[in-house]
């Protein structure tokens, strides 16, 4: 009963951080507050898309691989000028190894920001360039085939920062003609993680580490975040359109907790031992607006 009301409190925090996430980037900055001498032609910051795809990932947690899988999942993302939601779920993940499978996996992570404009005009080109920076939230959940083994609850938050641009083309056909939006960013997100299920000595034991390390324990994580859109907008009706999109993600985690000011730097600076836990690839479609 206990871990129930645990499980039930993690899901409300979750979905309320995740909602305030999905507000910040599927409303643009424009449409909360207006500039007094706005003008009604001002190019807006870009559209916002709802895509679906397969979600490729090879996930690692626990130095032995106590829990892992290597498969698809079902995947749903909200993406927009101001960052991204994405949402996902697989079941029935097999690894050959019984005490290995997993029964199904939940994941959300959410970005969220806004953008330092570099350039309007990169080189007299219609190419805008960037700085996205990023609030970083996230959760995992896993739960193994093997029923001695506890179910796993991983969550993090970061703040990252990278590279960004957006062309929109000027030229072409009409129904290409200042229609096709081209947006890509790259992300580094240094960000703390732990497990939200507590760390009672029998996560230690079921957690399938070499050693035994309470499940519980806060690691420094290191994000990768790859992101390339092309979007068709007004090519089904007026503000409606039709885009592809393709999503990278690669993290990895510090092998010991976080003790200093420079474990943050390590991990902003791609310094330090860092173990790969998380592989991602997404080729995505959907709607855009």
């Amino acid at each position: 009963m206990k871990q129930r009301h645990q499980d039930a409190t993690m899901w409300r925090v979750l979905f309320g951080g995740l909602l305030a996430g999905l507000i910040l980037i599927a409303v643009p900055p424009s449409a909360v507050a207006q500039r007094p001498d706005a003008d009604e032609d001002d190019d807006d910051d870009g559209p916002t898309a709802l895509s679906v795809g397969n979600l490729s990932s090879d996930f690692t947690f626990g130095e032995s691989g106590g829990y892992n899988y290597d498969g698809g999942a079902r995947a749903l993302m909200v993406s927009g000028p101001n960052g991204s939601l994405m949402v996902d779920y697989a079941s029935g993940l097999g690894t050959g190894q019984f005490d290995r499978d997993t029964r199904r996996t939940i994941g959300a992570e959410a970005l969220f920001g806004g953008n330092a404009t570099l350039f309007d005009e990169f080189l007299r080109l219609p190419i805008s360039v960037y700085i996205p920076i990023r609030i970083n939230l996230d959760y995992r959940y896993l739960q193994p085939r093997n029923p001695d083994q506890s179910n796993l609850h991983r969550g993090g938050a970061g703040l990252g920062a990278g590279g960004g641009a957006q062309l929109q083309l000027p030229v072409g056909p009409d129904f290409i003609k200042d229609n096709l939006y081209v947006r890509g960013s790259a992300l580094l997100v240094p960000a703390v993680a732990t497990t939200l299920n507590g760390g009672d000595d029998e996560t230690a034991r079921t957690i399938g580490d070499d050693t035994p390390i309470s499940a519980s324990r806060t690691r420094m994580r290191r994000t990768l975040d790859l992101n390339l859109e092309a979007h068709f907008t007004e090519l089904i009706g007026e503000d409606t359109g039709i885009m592809a999109g393709y999503t990278f993600r690669a993290y990895g985690r510090s092998q010991e907790e976080p003790s200093s000011v420079g474990d943050v730097i390590d991990a902003a600076t791609l310094s330090g031992s860092y173990v790969q836990t998380n592989v991602q690839h997404m080729i995505r479609v959907g709607l855009t607006w």
